[in-house]
């Protein structure tokens, strides 16, 4: 046993080295009975053990002393995982990757594309810092859900072309392949859950400040602690900011706060709030920049090149805040209730480009949108193990029901004359902002309520887990007059199987099947029937893989194949959903200590993605911007001659890819390198840690896509910095 040194603290925060958990491997933020509670944060505990200041934590009779290891058991960290209840990645037969608050904050990651730069089968496929449509990612080849494809806390929020600032969340978790049985309608491709940083018993204070080129000033404050003696209300309070001028001649005003709070009613009865708040103003940014039918490939352009309108502007206000209680009834056994509200206002007067040769050429229109999205959603769940003969048994069974409401703007759209221009000469000036009048109306009405079930057999080395979910879909379109256009009325089982087989205790085999359902697509803003909506889609995905934990190695290989409902946009401009898509391929990560001082990381994935069946033209052509190829490698190494000093260096290649359903126009390929380092001192018997680092340091032109034709210049070279203090 030792105390959380200089050192310790050091390793903690290099990329896949942390410290073991404390007391228990279900280690939370609090003492209620989280572990087997899947809205629970289960590994803040650890994580936040890294980030304060060498002691002892003691509450009331009990003393926690934390044992620091040279390598984390990065695979048996406790995940939640909806209806599949509390597991580790190691026992989880799906592929499934969380990066913590250590990992984020030596990355000097700002956004969900920098946080999953290194995680096989994830694909950055936006810029949000050049545009204001939001950072975001493809997993598995498949964009994620926009209205249930990203949650907080294990609930559904509306990621409708916005950012979530990382500071305020102690992991960000993905799940791929499993979401639909896991959280209900969804991509098929996988969930993001973003887990807000949980209450803490003993008192915490950090600050941070920072700064990102060219003029962006990022700060935070994140303080926590018990409000009583008995340590039974315990509290976290984050606020963070980025203000300033962008490299794009844009400018951003990000301020976000969270509150979490846990109240031990009695030691088996807990009660739980957690909120966040986040208010987003963007100037000069534009809303979509896309290839007209016909253009070739378009030469890559930096990242500093202008493309939003000077008055331009976008803001996104939302709240989210979830309450709820935690029971542990019997010896084994638990149960929660938690009720999620979430609403977003995101307005957005702006313009949008089109380019029309490949050497830059565009016209330019004013645009306007506004959107409100509002979630209600309530999660009762019942989890327990008992043991019938040899055989122990894990049983989950829960109910979901969600209510989601769309409003739009029956103005939104592309609107005025055209302006032209070249993106090498001037700055587009037409936009909406000076003549923003939306009108609202209801868009779609989304109502879900789903019972779920599962159970898992373990006998020795094997682990046999049944489940399904029903789910009672609802869905209502409307016109923009009012009138209902649509309705779809699913009510699908999708079942799950999963095979284990432990080889040995630190090498587990597996095989799953899955079938999911999600909501239909939706027309873009540069198709030609922009707004319309498709029914529920069903897909079905096979996976096998191995995953591997030893003291100074951990690594996995998954091999997949999903098959679901294809959605494109054809030669006449028009966003279709037809035929079939199947995706199949193979993902491998492993992370090495080869020496006390060093520690590398790689991944690799290849993806075989086509349209199997779909209008004559497209039939066996490969999926538009979904990368076939996929490698990251990187590599922190502390350097023993200068006490607290440690270096690492990383690069993503993604190979070149469609632009077009039609495969007429190819992405090329690109190589993004990134370097940084840490130097640690104490200042005061309190830890202090400086950062710097530099993204893409050879100042590569990329292009990233949604698909679609949409394109997005990727970020040019990018200076970041910042200082940490622990009181």
């Amino acid at each position: 046993m030792a105390h959380i040194g200089l050192r310790s603290f050091l390793i903690a925060s290099l990329s896949g080295i942390s410290t073991a958990h404390a007391a228990t491997p279900h280690a939370s933020g609090d003492h209620a009975p989280r572990k087997i509670n899947p809205q629970v944060k289960t590994a803040p505990k650890a994580a936040e053990k890294h980030a304060v200041a060498p002691k002892h934590v003691t509450g009331g009779s009990e003393v926690i002393t934390v044992r620091t290891v040279r390598n984390a058991p990065r695979l048996a960290r406790h995940v939640p995982l909806g209806a599949l209840g509390n597991r580790s990645e190691f026992d989880t037969p799906f592929s499934v990757s969380s990066v913590s608050a250590a990992k984020i904050e030596a990355m000097q990651a700002s956004d969900i594309n920098d946080v999953m730069r290194y995680e096989p089968g994830v694909q950055a496929n936006s810029n949000g810092t050049s545009t204001a449509s939001g950072s975001s990612v493809r997993v598995r080849g498949l964009n994620l859900d926009w209205t249930n494809g990203y949650k907080i806390d294990g609930m559904a929020i509306p990621y409708w072309y916005i950012d979530l600032p990382v500071a305020n969340f102690d992991t960000i978790q993905v799940f791929k392949g499993a979401s639909a049985f896991m959280y209900g309608f969804g991509s098929p491709g996988g969930v993001l859950d973003y887990r807000l940083k949980a209450p803490v018993e003993s008192r915490k204070v950090t600050l941070e400040a920072g700064y990102r080129s060219d003029a962006v000033f990022r700060q935070m404050l994140d303080v926590g602690g018990s409000l009583d003696s008995a340590h039974r209300v315990q509290t976290r309070l984050t606020f963070a900011s980025e203000v300033g001028n962008q490299y794009n001649a844009s400018f951003l005003r990000n301020l976000s706060t969270s509150f979490t709070t846990n109240v031990r009613i009695t030691d088996k009865l807990h009660w739980r709030f957690n909120s966040f708040y986040l208010n987003t103003l963007q100037k000069g940014m534009v809303n979509t920049i896309a290839s007209a039918n016909g253009v070739g490939a378009i030469e890559t352009i930096s990242g500093r090149s202008v493309f939003g309108a000077k008055d331009s502007w976008k803001t996104n206000d939302m709240k989210r805040f979830s309450t709820g209680f935690d029971w542990e009834f019997a010896k084994n056994w638990s149960a929660a209730l938690t009720y999620g509200y979430t609403h977003l206002n995101e307005q957005f007067p702006s313009n949008q480009i089109t380019f029309t040769s490949p050497d830059g050429d565009y016209y330019n229109q004013a645009f306007e949108q506004k959107r409100v999205l509002t979630y209600h959603q309530v999660d009762a769940i019942t989890q327990g193990h008992f043991m019938t003969g040899p055989v122990r048994q894990d049983v989950i069974v829960g109910i979901t029901w969600l209510r989601q409401m769309f409003d739009a703007d029956a103005n939104s759209g592309a609107l005025g004359p055209l302006e032209y221009g070249n993106i090498h000469d001037g700055r587009p000036i037409i936009s909406n902002a000076t003549n923003f009048n939306p009108r609202m109306y209801r868009y779609i009405d989304y109502q879900q309520v789903a019972p779920f079930w599962s159970d898992t057999f373990s006998y020795g080395k094997w682990s046999l887990m049944a489940g399904a979910r029903y789910t009672d879909y609802m869905e209502n379109d409307y016109s923009k007059t009012g009138s209902r256009t649509a309705a779809h009325r699913n009510n699908p089982v999708t079942p799950v199987v999963s095979l284990s087989y432990k080889i040995t205790p630190e090498i587990n085999a597996y095989f799953s099947w899955v079938q999911a359902m999600q909501a239909g697509g939706q027309a873009g803003s540069s198709n030609v029937n922009y707004m319309q909506v498709f029914g529920p889609i069903r897909s079905d995905q096979y996976e096998a893989g191995i995953k591997v934990q030893r003291k100074t190695f951990s690594g996995t290989l998954a091999v997949f194949r999903m098959d679901t409902g294809a959605a494109y946009t054809n030669a006449q401009n028009y966003y279709v959903q037809d035929g079939k898509s199947r995706y199949q391929g193979v993902e491998a990560s492993a992370s090495w200590l080869l020496t006390r001082d060093l520690n590398v990381n790689g991944s690799l994935a290849y993806l075989d993605a086509r349209y199997v069946k779909a209008a004559v033209g497209y039939a066996g052509h490969k999926l538009e911007a979904v990368a076939p190829f996929q490698a990251a490698f990187n590599a922190d190494y502390r350097i023993r001659p200068v006490k607290g000093l440690s270096v690492n260096a990383g690069f993503n290649f993604v190979s070149r890819n469609w632009l077009d359903a039609a495969n007429t126009i190819r992405l090329p390929s690109y190589i993004v390198g990134n370097v940084g380092a840490s130097y640690a001192v104490n200042v005061g018997g309190h830890p202090m840690v400086f950062r710097a680092a530099v993204e893409n340091v050879g100042n590569v032109r990329y292009w990233l896509s949604r698909g679609n034709r949409n394109l997005f210049p990727g970020a040019p070279r990018t200076v970041t910095l910042s200082a940490r203090f622990d009181l």
